[in-house]
């Protein structure tokens, strides 16, 4: 997720409102504004990507992977990646510079540039949260899986009756992340309580925080956060009904009757 919260809001207003209130400004003025920008649009751009929690083939093959989504060449000396325990923790070198729309991946045991040099997993199979923070301890992006991201997510709305004549392709589940975490839905799926329709999330599903994405019956151009179960035939009864969400472990998240 990225932190783009109401701190940086206030402090991207701040910074605009000066800006366009004293001009004209000197050109070593109008640098200190760039790399105060800089900063700001660094902290809303970088995101935990992916966490590979899974070890294979052995169980120190493991690596979390971030992502550059903006333009812009980011130096991320000090900025630092926290597994579940304040103990896991890898920091960025000196000179570490983030290339614009570039990934850069922290593996476990010591195979790439950056990695957290362990002789031991650090990702718990069974859920865990990555933490991202920048040089001042500034918390930049979190993704969390697994149980960790169960109490994060929940079915929040069944459009159960479509309006599309005889197949209803336009009924919906609707699915929330209600944290401030993004959290990760590969390997979960959404089970129907009265037929046995069953949705399978693709792998590298990832729900942002406080956002939602849908499932529907049938439709075939789908947009950003739009899945289908490619369903012929209506699935939801207009009468009664309901669905259930199960993370990978096999484990109820959420339930929803109507």
């Amino acid at each position: 997720m990225s932190f783009f919260n109401k701190n940086l809001h206030k402090e991207l207003s701040e910074l605009l409102n000066s800006f366009t209130s004293c001009l004209p400004v000197t050109r070593q003025k109008a640098g200190e504004y760039w790399k105060k920008l800089n900063k700001i649009q660094a902290l809303s751009q970088v995101q935990i990507e992916d966490i590979d929690f899974k070890g294979n083939p052995t169980p120190k093959d493991e690596s979390v992977t971030i992502r550059n989504y903006s333009d812009l060449a980011i130096d991320i000396s000090g900025w630092r990646i926290q597994a579940g325990s304040p103990k896991q923790v890898y920091i960025f070198p000196d000179s570490s510079v983030f290339a614009p729309n570039d990934t850069i991946c922290i593996d476990t045991a010591g195979n790439t540039e950056h990695s957290f040099n362990t002789n031991r997993p650090i990702w718990n199979n069974r859920g865990d949260t990555g933490t991202l923070f920048d040089d001042e301890g500034r918390t930049v992006s979190i993704l969390s899986y697994g149980d960790n991201a169960n109490s994060k997510t929940i079915v929040s709305y069944m459009n159960f009756n479509g309006k599309e004549f005889r197949n209803e392709g336009d009924e919906f589940v609707e699915i929330s992340n209600i944290s401030n975490e993004d959290v990760m839905l590969s390997g979960w799926r959404l089970e129907a309580l009265t037929n046995n329709h069953i949705f399978h999330f693709p792998e590298d599903t990832k729900l942002e925080a406080y956002s939602s994405l849908r499932i529907y019956t049938n439709k075939a151009n789908l947009e950003q956060n739009e899945y289908s179960f490619n369903s012929p035939k209506a699935i939801w009864n207009n009468s009664q009904g309901g669905c259930r969400l199960i993370n990978y472990l096999d484990n109820e998240v959420s339930c929803y009757h109507y």
